[in-house]
């Protein structure tokens, strides 16, 4: 088990460096700083990796000092204009049966597998259930236990360049870092959150917790133990 006292959180986008680190007993921001950065990027607005090593060395110096304890893991939110959003939409004969978690799982995860095949060069950070149809009646919200004929449903993916979020791997082992997650910058600005007052930092813990109900956290190739189906959306917690 950890020993760590905090999470630490690091927003790049277009113009700065945010580094936010929040207590993990009481879930309190405790430091937050920005540092701008333009001279970082080139005329593509792409970072210049080589150039970056020292400033994000300094800065994660500065908060150690700061939190009293070495950092070894972040969390990376990222702006890029290398990103790209794919909609994608699956259906099932469901043969008027019962609607069952299991069945939405499949669905997610053959999308995700016709998506991967098409787009190799791309990493899937976050996807996203926009929409239920059952029986040609769309749903925001899956309603359980229904019966239904045809079932499909509508995904996004959000996917981002490997060889960009393997630049940014290197850049935080330079430092003996690991990055536990990427989270895209566009999503956490555009998700319509209830306090629009907080920071991106916060904001993207929040994305990272599971605020976003209709987000799918795992589908992995395949189930391997009882009670699995449980843990994979933010919704059926």
């Amino acid at each position: 088990m950890s020993d760590k006292k905090f999470d630490i959180y690091l927003e790049f986008n277009y113009l700065k460096l945010c580094l936010a680190a929040f207590n993990k007993i009481n879930n309190k921001l405790e430091y937050y700083k920005e540092h701008t950065y333009e001279s970082y990027f080139n005329n593509f607005k792409e970072l210049e990796f080589e150039k970056l090593g020292k400033f994000v060395e300094e800065n994660i110096i500065e908060i150690e000092k700061s939190i009293g304890e070495f950092v070894s893991d972040v969390y990376l939110i990222v702006e890029t204009p290398q990103s790209i959003s794919i909609k994608l939409s699956v259906a099932n004969n469901n043969e008027g049966k019962k609607i069952i978690k299991e069945d939405i799982v499949y669905l997610v995860r053959d999308a995700k597998q016709q998506l991967i095949k098409s787009n190799k060069d791309y990493k899937i950070l976050h996807i996203i259930v926009e929409n239920y149809t059952l029986d040609n009646v769309q749903h925001k919200f899956l309603p359980t236990d229904n019966r239904c004929n045809k079932l499909s449903i509508d995904l996004k993916f959000i996917c981002f360049p490997k060889d960009l979020l393997g630049e940014f791997e290197k850049l935080f082992l330079n430092q003996q870092i690991l990055i536990n997650r990427f989270v895209c910058l566009n999503y956490v600005k555009t998700y319509n959150f209830t306090d629009m007052e907080k920071n991106i930092c916060q904001r993207g813990k929040n994305i990272v917790e599971g605020i976003n109900k209709q987000e799918v956290v795992s589908i992995p190739s395949e189930p391997k133990r009882k009670g699995f189906f449980e843990k994979l959306f933010h919704f059926f917690k």
